[in-house]
C-alpha cells in the first residue's frame, strides 16, 4: 500500500496552498495514529490549521508517550481515523477553495470540461500535500483508514535535500533550525506546520536559485 514518496511536479515558485500533515501513533503496529495534524500555509504564513485526537485501536506503547507525550486517556471517546477521515479531508479540500480567489471562467455556464483549465492553473494553482518523511506518514494513515490516500503526499526530507544540501542531516529538527521555524517536535500539528514552512522555503530557495 506505501508508495515511494516524489515531489509533485509544481515548480519552484509556486504560490499555491501548502497542506502539511503529520501523525502520532501509540506503537509500533501500522495504522495506530493517535493524533493527526494539518496546517495549510499560503505564501509563507499560516492560513488554518486543526488537529485531531482519534482512537488508535490499539494498546498504547509506553516508550511512544514518552516521545509525544498523548495517553490513552487523552483519546478515551474519540472516534478512529477511519471513521475521522471524512471530516479531516473535507477540512482540507474545504480550505483548499478557501485560498482560491475566483477565477474569470467561474460561474459561466456551459460544460465544465471545455473551459480553458491551463488559464484557471495558471491563476489558482495545484494545492502541495507534504510530510517530513512521507512514506511513514502516508503507510499510517492508510493503515488505518483502509484506503489509499486521495492525493499525492510529497516528502520535505527529499525537497530539504534538495534545496539545502550542505546541511548534515535532514530531520524535521535541523532542517526547523536551519530556517528558524519554531516547532514542538512530536506534536502533530506542530510538526505540521513546520512541513508546510518547510516546503514553502524549499520552493522558494528553488526560484531563487
Amino acid at each position: 500500500m506505501a508508495r515511494m514518496p516524489r515531489i509533485p511536479r509544481v515548480a519552484a515558485g509556486h504560490g499555491g496552498p501548502i497542506v502539511g500533515i503529520d501523525v502520532e501513533t501509540a506503537c509500533p503496529a501500522h495504522g495506530a495514529v493517535c493524533s493527526i495534524g494539518v496546517s495549510i500555509v499560503l505564501r509563507g504564513e499560516v492560513f488554518r490549521e486543526r488537529q485531531w485526537f482519534v482512537d488508535p485501536g490499539t494498546r498504547f506503547d509506553p516508550r511512544f508517550i514518552e516521545i509525544h507525550g498523548i495517553t490513552p486517556a487523552m483519546v478515551a471517546g474519540k472516534r478512529r481515523l477511519r471513521t475521522e477521515w471524512s471530516d479531516i479531508h473535507s477540512f482540507i479540500e474545504t480550505t483548499v477553495a478557501e485560498t482560491r480567489p475566483p477565477t474569470l471562467f467561474e460561474g459561466l455556464e456551459g460544460d465544465p470540461a471545455a473551459e480553458p483549465r491551463s488559464a484557471s492553473s495558471l491563476v489558482n494553482p495545484p494545492a502541495l500535500v507534504v510530510a517530513h518523511n512521507a512514506q511513514f506518514d502516508r503507510l499510517q494513515i492508510e493503515h488505518a483508514i483502509a484506503s489509499p490516500l486521495p492525493f499525492r503526499l510529497a516528502c520535505t526530507v527529499a525537497m530539504s535535500r534538495r534545496a539545502f544540501p550542505r546541511l548534515a542531516r535532514h530531520n524535521l529538527k535541523t532542517v526547523t533550525e536551519h530556517l528558524r521555524i519554531p516547532l514542538q517536535h512530536h506534536d502533530a500539528l506542530s510538526d505540521a506546520r513546520a512541513c508546510a514552512l518547510i516546503a514553502h522555503h524549499c520552493l522558494a530557495a528553488g526560484a531563487a536559485s
